[in-house]
């Protein structure tokens, strides 16, 4: 009996199966496709159009195939595109588990889709659903809540209720589709193409797997991944999120969540490696110039994301030799791109990621002739002290002629807050470095907050416009205390002739296409005030003793040689390149400097007038500069890394001061007769009274 029952069952069970497989077949394709243009219509708000011949399958499962099918862009948007178009979409579902109301799909296949997300200039995005219908009917109370799934306008009264609990996928794909996104607002356009992905779904509340690969700007990109769960999605809760992507440019892992409400957003650890910096710009769309920087990358923090705002946070970022700590964003709603960024570097040495190909400067020209002088009498035929000169200037090398490369500065605006522990720019090394750059419109401002360099302290701003695409403005007012003038001016102008500690101020302005055209437009002052230090490679006393001799041979100078002081100033005035002084100020025993002339920045090149004073006493240490004393000028002209040192012994005495001071030093000579010296001295033409001052030298200025 038991026997004939269950055999009775399952003939009663095929006989019904028969009868679903015949009537779906029979149904007349016109009713499917207007049912399902119905339906898509009521929960969605789009219209759904199946232009293609509509198929149905019976065995091994029921199944429906729709070809040549869209879904329209956004009702209103105009000029909108259809949100997807394909060739075809496949549709497979398991028979016996439908008996029992488990939705299984067996596959679901989109074929050659084409998705266009779309943003108009306000904002709307194409994949904003006009009506809220069909996530009313599918939000689940519970994840086993029974929920209608038929539209009451359509078939006339509600279908059987289906426990979305039960629905399986147990295979979606897309076979080769594409993704298009453009942005009205910023232009921007993005496509994927070469996209196949595979979909599974045990069950709502297990994990949504997924892997595949895409293509994007010539590269392939391949991704595995899961989301926990689709109920969550549905119910607009946060899943939670894993996802490995890769291509040759880059390997990252993301492990958080990932919401839907409202719009998708991420939030979670994201790892990140690239063997080249330099090509993951390049594939981003960003080119950077030739350099040695930009090499392997390693980042890691924790990273949020919605639409168009991205943020990086407790993230350690490692690029060449630097690592940076902090936190980075990235808003992309504007014209240009926002960054915001604060971060804590080791260490950062600019010229890294310098433009490589730069042009040479041609070689040094021959300096200015000095003549055969090698004696008093040689000098006393210049009746006339030469004044400061400044030839027109002569190429050398120093100053790049390479053009400067401003494009980068309308990439994006930033605001950025660094601070660095050793910094390198150009031949200039700061140690601990705290700065603040804002860049806005190809308009860049740097603050120094507070950098330590050369065992002193500065702050200051420097501004760069690039707003025009030929040629860079540049603004410095800079300060700094406490510095070593050594080492600075070593590392800064290649001048290692001037030690001592003590304070730099300068404010310059200037405009060019390149570093040389931007120093020969230089404008405004430079105020430089040291102590306790030396002028290194000149002996200057001992010049002027070896001018008593009545030769110059000694007038050869060694690296050596140095002429100590106790303080010196000077103020400079820069206009169109050229630096000129009158007031340097210089106090040192038994002697008093002062000085006068000009610097050629762009040629490199010095004319300038140090008129040295050998006082009678010590008297006046502190600084007083009325002591009487014998002056002779010493001009120093030719390249400022090797200049040349020329004394002007009948400029010295021309000077009426002279011979008061003659008086005081010969005081100092026991068995002399300063008077009638001083009276020979005058008396005579002037022929008579160079020879006589040439005596007086030898006699007075001879070591006793």
């Amino acid at each position: 009996m038991g026997a004939m029952l269950f055999y009775g069952a399952l003939g009663l069970v095929a006989m019904a199966a028969g009868a679903a497989a015949f009537a779906l077949v029979a149904l007349p394709a016109d009713f499917v496709r207007d049912h399902a243009i119905a339906a898509v219509k009521e929960r969605t708000g789009r219209d759904l159009v199946i232009a293609g011949p509509t198929s149905f399958t019976f065995f091994p499962s029921l199944g429906v195939s729709l070809t040549d099918v869209s879904l329209s862009g956004a009702p209103g948007l105009e000029g909108a595109r259809p949100l997807v178009a394909m060739k075809a979409m496949d549709l497979s579902v398991a028979f016996w588990p439908l008996l029992g109301r488990e939705v299984r799909v067996n596959a679901l296949v989109l074929r050659e889709p084409v998705f266009h997300l779309e943003v108009d200039g306000s904002g709307r995005r194409s994949w904003d659903f006009a009506s809220d219908t069909y996530r009313t009917r599918v939000r689940l109370a519970q994840a086993d809540a029974p929920v209608s799934d038929a539209p009451q306008n359509v078939s006339g009264g509600d279908a059987a209720s289906l426990r979305l609990s039960d629905l399986r996928l147990d295979n979606v794909s897309i076979d080769n589709g594409t993704l298009r996104y453009s942005d009205a607002r910023t232009g921007s356009e993005s496509e994927f193409s070469a996209i196949n992905v595979k979909l599974a779904l045990a069950a709502l509340a297990e994990p949504l797997d997924a892997e595949g690969s895409l293509a994007w700007k010539g590269k392939t990109v391949s991704f595995d991944g899961a989301l926990t769960s689709l109920v969550d999605v549905i119910e607009d809760r946060p899943a939670k999120l894993k996802l490995t992507f890769g291509a040759d440019v880059l390997d990252a892992t993301f492990e958080g969540s990932a919401t839907l409400k409202d719009a998708l957003g991420v939030e979670g650890i994201l790892s990140a490696k690239s063997p080249s910096a330099r090509a993951l710009f390049a594939w981003l769309g960003t080119d950077l110039a030739p350099s040695a920087g930009f090499g392997p990358m390693d980042a890691k923090g924790l990273w949020r994301a919605k639409p168009d705002q991205y943020t990086f946070t407790t993230a350690e970022i490692e690029l060449d030799q630097t690592t940076a700590r902090g936190e980075i964003s990235l808003d992309t709603r504007g014209a240009r791109p926002l960054v915001n960024a604060n971060l804590k570097l080791t260490e950062l040495d600019l010229n890294t990621y310098k433009s490589t190909g730069e042009a040479r400067s041609a070689p040094p020209a021959a300096s200015e002739a000095d003549g055969n002088a090698r004696s008093i009498e040689d000098l006393l035929e210049r009746a006339t002290p030469p004044g400061p000169r400044v030839k027109g200037f002569t190429k050398r090398e120093g100053w790049s002629e390479e053009p400067f490369d401003l494009a980068h500065l309308g990439a994006l605006d930033a605001n950025a807050k660094l601070s660095i522990g050793k910094l390198t720019v150009g031949t200039i090394r700061l140690d601990q470095s705290d700065l603040t750059i804002a860049l806005k419109n190809r308009f860049m401002t740097t603050t120094l907050d507070q950098v330590a360099l050369y065992q002193g302290t500065g702050k200051g701003t420097i501004t760069l416009d690039g707003t025009a695409d030929s040629a860079a403005g540049l603004d410095a007012d800079i300060t700094l205390d406490g510095i070593a003038a050594q080492p600075l001016l070593k590392d800064a102008v290649d001048i290692d002739r001037l030690a001592g500690t003590g304070r730099l101020a300068l404010t310059l302005t200037g405009r060019g296409a390149n570093e040389r055209e931007l120093v020969e437009t230089l404008n405004g002052r430079v105020e430089l005030a040291f102590a306790n230090g030396a002028i290194i490679g000149v002996n200057i006393p001992e010049m002027m003793r070896n001018l008593a001799k009545g030769n110059l041979g000694g007038l050869d100078t060694a690296p050596t040689d140095k002429t100590d002081f106790s303080e010196m100033t000077s103020n400079w005035s820069v206009k169109s390149g050229i630096a000129e002084n009158q007031d340097l100020m210089l106090v040192s025993p038994l002697l008093r400097l002062s000085g006068s002339g000009q610097v050629a920045l762009a040629s490199r090149e010095v004319d300038y007038v140090l008129r040295p004073k050998v006082v009678a006493s010590l008297a006046g240490q502190g600084g007083a500069q009325d002591l009487l004393g014998i002056e002779v000028p010493v001009r120093v002209h030719g390249p400022w890394d090797d200049p040349k040192y020329t004394p002007d012994v009948a400029g010295a005495l021309n000077n009426p001061k002279t011979v008061e001071a003659i008086k005081e030093i010969g005081k100092q000579f026991k068995g002399k007769k300063a008077d009638e010296l001083v009276k020979d001295l005058l008396s005579g033409d002037s022929k008579s009274r160079k020879e006589k001052g040439k005596k007086l030298l030898e006699q007075f200025l001879s070591p006793q």
